[in-house]
């Protein structure tokens, strides 16, 4: 799959007249200066000077006889039809740019005048340094124009040319509101602390259904399936599919269904549903795990089966492949020899992505679940148990001889040398050990003992439950308190408990003293759940987000402070609830399971069932990556796009990270949109109209739907909406991209045609509730003139 590297300085404003200024390939944007003297113009590539003075190549814009020496007023009419450039010259409107007059063939960007590149589809097809700019292609497909919300094949991609990007701002040298727009200023809206206010956003399943058929009890993942955009590309600009399983009655070991689902204009759409029948059932209580396994474009999705084999699924929900017998329970995706070929490792046995078959196979013990990881720094990847270490081709490299299971891996001390954290679920006790070829048998135990219910009674489950006499779910590791160290959280069957990175790797603390804080919770059934943490306000400090039997809970990082509560019935497995932008609004969301087919109840007796998607009433949540992929999901075990990495970067080394099972932000956490407009007539056609050319100058991307009103005269001074406005956009706009928003104007109001009515646009018209925030709206409003060169149309 083809990656996205667009910088977030790639923006533009572009000034092109109409819809049909697509113009022909000259290049990959060369820049030609403005001519500063009287009687210069901008040259293009490779022909004639401009009239008036010497340019490199390209014949020069358009100058009237007024211009020059003679001189003209800048900003004003002038010659035939012309305008004056802030330099003195007059040009053709369409040539106009800062001190100068474009060339024939170039376009004016930034008051710069540049020849467009070649066609692209997005970024990538554009040389380094430059973008897709979509005003000069064609439109293409519309997104989300097939059925289900995805491109089902015939259907032309948006097209554009590769201009190059603008400069950033200087400090102190921002162009203000009437500007003309030189340069792109920083472009951050940071959210308010303290005003966490989650709702729920949608909702898949229904609590009455028969035979409780919408119950699921294991993490979903989030990995893009289809192609949304129509660009003929599966990748991060897509909305992303949740992907689970689901069971019947109380049957939650037996024939699981697979589910594909996602958001379409603001709706949960099914994409496609895949139940294996009776040759080795899907397991729908265990872990599923998604990526680009095969080689071949597009991602993949591997399950368990009821009798421990891996089965593989297409995009589309077609079986790949069916391994061998195994003992399939969490599976993860990894590159192990790093040899371009993805591996599907699964407790016992390394598959091979591509057809399933057993690469290796090694000994778990102690029926641990697997997860993947640099664990003595070599630059290799190695396989981890929470007892045991194997290397890539399944031989082992250290057995510590601690019973343990469900391991995490996390840096506690920044040495360079990752921990193994694990859980001895039978005696509620959390351990960590890590490699040390110095040490006897080349491991050190760093802690053993630790009692996760802390302070709490395992009295407060029934004492014939498992909660009363074991616990501990998968850990979580991040800096909950915000000290720069990763701390270590878990869930038992009575409580949910953080535990002080710093001081666990200080030997000299009583095991009862590394304790960060503890929360009563319930979870008698299983007592192994889990749970993933996110920064949701971008402050440094890790939310706890958590669901057991009953309820969700969001705890504050640093001392457990109850953020949010609400029901959600569930009968418990090992199962989380995760953090993930799964609408692909710039907004993270919290995705969570329930099932209705135990005795737990809300307080109002209702049950819950399915998936549920929560996000900020303000949209105040910061940025975060639109995928989780596998239950050991850790960021850098995969690409947003769902490619998993040929050389998986040590997540305990990179800069922001050193967690497990928590989700990011990428670089500009608080990277916004800023949204501004253009307007001009529709012109010759068989309709007249208006365009209003919305454009995003911002860091981030905008969904699609953002309402643009056009308006006859000023509305702040008694102005009116036009007929059929306000219009919506089409698309999602990432930085640097524009959509042509168009008003049909078959009987065009009096004044609009000869100009004595302005014409206006505001973008975001009424500020309707939505989820993102733009760095700035004092730029929202433009103006223009209906007027047709020649007279009314």
């Amino acid at each position: 799959m083809r990656k996205h590297r667009l910088s977030f300085l790639a923006f533009t404003a572009l000034v092109v007249p109409s819809l049909a200024a697509a113009l022909a390939s000259c290049g990959d944007g060369n820049v030609t200066g403005s001519g500063a003297s009287a009687g210069t113009s901008s040259g293009g590539s490779g022909g004639q000077g401009g009239q008036g003075g010497g340019g490199q190549g390209g014949q020069g814009g358009d100058l009237f006889g007024d211009s020059g020496t003679n001189g003209c007023t800048p900003g004003e009419a002038c010659g035939d039809g012309g305008v004056c450039t802030s330099g003195g010259v007059c040009c053709t409107q369409d040539k106009a740019c800062g001190t100068a007059c474009c060339g024939d063939a170039e376009v004016c960007s930034f008051q710069q005048c540049v020849v467009p590149g070649t066609t692209c589809i997005d970024a990538t097809e554009c040389p380094a340094g430059s973008y897709c700019e979509y005003a000069l292609g064609e439109p293409g497909g519309m997104p989300d124009g097939g059925a289900g919300g995805s491109c089902q094949g015939g259907v032309t991609p948006a097209t554009g040319k590769c201009l190059p990007q603008p400069p950033e701002c200087a400090p102190g040298m921002e162009p203000g509101p009437n500007d003309p727009i030189t340069c792109l200023a920083k472009c951050e809206y940071k959210p308010p602390v303290g005003q966490f206010e989650p709702v729920l956003k949608y909702a898949w399943g229904n609590p009455a259904a028969a035979n409780t058929q919408d119950s699921v009890m294991m993490a979903p993942v989030v990995i893009q399936l289809d192609d949304d955009t129509c660009d003929g590309v599966v990748d991060e600009r897509d909305i992303p599919e949740i992907v689970f399983l689901t069971f019947q009655t109380n049957k939650y070991n037996e024939n699981g269904t697979l589910h594909a689902i996602s958001i379409v204009n603001g709706q949960i759409v099914e994409k496609w549903t895949a139940n294996a029948g009776a040759t080795s059932q899907n397991h729908p209580g265990r872990s599923i795990a998604a990526g680009n396994i095969d080689g071949v474009p597009g991602n993949e999705i591997v399950v368990c089966t009821i009798d421990g084999r891996a089965r593989a699924y297409t995009a589309t929900g077609a079986e790949l492949w069916l391994s061998g017998p195994g003992t399939c329970f969490m599976s993860s995706l990894a590159d192990l020899d790093q040899d371009g070929d993805v591996e599907v490792v699964v407790e016992s046995q390394i598959l091979d992505g591509k057809t399933g078959a057993t690469v290796a196979t090694f000994d778990p013990a102690n029926t641990s679940n697997v997860v993947v990881s640099d664990m003595d720094a070599d630059g290799k990847l190695d396989i981890v148990t929470g007892r045991r270490i194997y290397k890539a081709d399944g031989t082992l490299l250290v057995d510590s001889s601690l019973v343990a299971s469900f391991p995490a891996v996390g840096d506690l001390d920044k040495d360079g040398i990752p921990e193994v954290i694990g859980i001895y679920n039978s005696n509620h006790e959390l351990r960590i050990w890590r490699v040390d070829p110095n040490e006897p048998g080349g491991f050190k135990v760093v802690r053993t003992g630790i009692d996760i219910n802390g302070t709490l009674n395992p009295a407060l489950c029934p004492t014939n439950s498992t909660g009363y006499t074991q616990g501990g779910g998968p850990p979580t590791v991040a800096d909950f308190n915000g000290d720069g160290t990763p701390d270590v959280a878990m869930a038992g069957g009575v409580g949910y408990a953080v535990f002080d990175g710093k001081k666990l790797m200080a030997p000299a603390i009583p095991n009862a003293e590394t304790l960060l804080w503890i929360r009563q919770t319930q979870d008698c059934s299983s007592a192994s759940t889990g749970s993933s943490v996110f920064d949701f306000e971008g402050d440094g400090k890790a939310e706890v987000v958590y669901a057991d039997e009953k309820m969700i809970h969001v705890y504050a990082g640093t001392d457990g402070t109850v953020l949010y509560e609400t029901c959600n019935t569930n009968g418990t497995l090992y199962e989380y609830p995760l953090v993930a932008d799964v609408d692909n609004d710039g907004q993270a969301d919290i995705v969570v399971v329930s099932n209705s087919y135990s005795s737990f109840t809300c307080a109002d007796g209702s049950k819950t069932a399915g998936v549920r998607i929560f996000g900020d009433k303000n949209g105040n949540w910061v940025r975060t990556r639109r995928v989780w992929n596998q239950h050991g999901y850790h960021v850098t075990n995969v690409e947003e796009d769902g490619t998993i990495p040929t050389v998986e970067q040590p997540n305990y080394k990179q800069p922001k990270l050193n967690n497990f099972r928590q989700n990011v932000q990428p670089s500009g956490e608080f990277s916004a949109p800023d949204l501004v407009a253009t307007v001009f007539p529709i012109c010759g056609g068989p309709t007249y109209g208006l365009i209003a050319r919305v454009r995003n100058i911002g860091e981030a991307s905008v969904p699609a739907g953002v309402n643009i009103g056009f308006y006859l005269d000023d509305p702040a001074n008694g102005g009116v909406p036009l007929p059929g406005s306000p219009v919506m956009t089409t698309k999602v706009l990432y930085p640097a991209e524009a959509e042509d928003v168009t008003l049909p104007l078959p009987m065009p109001p009096a004044g609009v045609l000869d100009g004595s009515k302005k014409i206006f646009v505001i973008v975001d018209d009424q500020s309707p509730p939505h989820a993102w925030h733009e760095c700035r709206t004092d730029n929202n409003v433009a103006q223009g003139s209906g007027v047709c060169e020649g007279g009314p149309n």
